[in-house]
């Protein structure tokens, strides 16, 4: 039976009716019997990795810079000319090596003077000491006057003071002729030569010209600041046979340094000084790490990270940083269970280790969490999971 009949029979057609109700009901029928089944949304595609367990210790971190255990500043002691640059710029140099020449000739004639100086007056003295022989023959008999013995006896003193004047004198010479070789007064790398062959050199205690200067880098120190509490931390894990003393160098702290250009901390060296006394205005104190730096990886100036490690170690959780998800101020990650169905999992997290994050509670051991694909991804649906491989999470150890 069709719909006109239907309606018809039903009375709806009646005498002035619109043929357009009529239309209307067909094509709503035709419309309801013609309707297409809903289709399923596709599976989403996503990379999981497992959690995993390894044993990892916690650490405290700091910036810092490098310092170089010694830095001397070479300047000239004297006024002169310079005559030759005896090194490389950058070289190592050993204390006691040339590394600069003044033109020494004047200084060198100066002193051959003062040397001259100290024969004259010993023959002058000699003399001296032969006519107060004399008169002291002559005394006894009336021949010569008080006035005239104390008179030699006075010149005997004169030629002496005059020629320990002398050699004092041929002391300083002596020394100012040494000063036109200037040597390396430790062992370290050497700066650039500040002044060019020729030039004329100011000297001075401290306003002599500067020359270059070397620092020596092995070992190296490393300062930073820390907070009051943590230096009382430190403190406090010293053995108790040296309770009695606040000095960290006795307790072999350990820290590890990272420089800009590293993942990881590789540089061992322990503390050997804190500042003697906390900075009422900051809360903090000054720490020196020292590092023996064999391999010259550390220079002078460097901005560096510090870890100290402040507990022992213990078997913790990690998941890669990427597979974590925010809402506000909630952490979550998606686990994909066996059923390979997606659930959303509040975390708690740690500290990172590399490119990886302790999770403290919400996963266990071998639970897969989802690092690509997320954003496809609701709770409770099912999806495709891919393993990621383990080369790729891997983090640097500390």
């Amino acid at each position: 039976m069709t719909s006109l009949s239907v309606a018809a029979r039903r009375g709806w057609l009646r005498p002035g009716a619109g043929l357009s109700r009529v239309l209307l009901i067909v094509a709503c029928v035709g419309c309801a019997a013609g309707a297409p089944e809903p289709v399923a949304p596709p599976t989403p595609s996503v990379t999981v990795a497992a959690v995993t367990a390894r044993e990892i210790t916690d650490f405290d971190e700091y910036t810092g810079r490098t310092e170089a255990s010694e830095i001397v500043e070479i300047r000239s002691r004297i006024f002169g000319f310079l005559k030759t640059i005896d090194f490389k710029d950058g070289d190592f140099v050993k204390e006691g090596q040339t590394l600069f020449t003044i033109e020494p000739d004047e200084y060198q004639a100066i002193h051959e003077q003062s040397l001259a100086k100290i024969a004259v007056n010993s023959a002058n003295l000699e003399l001296s000491r032969s006519k107060l022989a004399m008169k002291e023959k002559l005394r006894p008999n009336g021949a010569i006057s008080q006035e005239e013995y104390e008179e030699a006896v006075a010149a005997v003193h004169e030629a002496e003071a005059t020629i320990a004047a002398a050699k004092a004198d041929a002391n300083r010479t002596a020394v100012d002729l040494k000063y036109t070789e200037i040597k390396a007064p430790i062992s370290g790398r050497v700066d650039r030569a500040l002044v060019s062959k020729g030039n004329l050199l100011t000297g001075g205690q401290s306003s002599g010209t500067l020359l270059t200067t070397i620092v020596n880098e092995q070992p190296m120190y490393v300062y930073f600041d820390v907070d009051e509490r943590s230096l009382l931390r430190y403190m406090r894990q010293r053995p108790p046979e040296k309770s009695s003393t606040g000095n960290l160098s006795d307790q072999g702290v350990a820290c590890f340094v990272q420089l800009a250009d590293e993942k990881d901390f590789p540089h061992r060296g322990l503390i050997d000084f804190a500042s003697a006394a906390v900075n009422a205005s900051t809360g903090t104190a000054r720490l020196r790490a020292v590092f023996e730096n064999a391999d010259h990886a550390l220079a002078s100036g460097l901005f560096v990270r510090i870890q100290i490690p402040v507990s022992k170690p213990y078997e913790a959780l990690l998941i890669p940083e990427r597979a974590l998800s925010t809402d506000q101020n909630t952490k979550f990650v998606y686990v994909v269970g066996d059923d390979d169905v997606a659930n959303r999992r509040v975390v708690e997290l740690g500290r990172r280790e590399g490119e990886l994050r302790v999770i403290t509670s919400g996963l266990s051991a071998g639970d897969r969490v989802i690092v690509k694909g997320m954003q496809r991804v609701k709770p409770g649906q099912k999806v495709d999971a891919e393993v990621e491989p383990q080369a790729t999470t891997a983090a640097p150890s500390s």
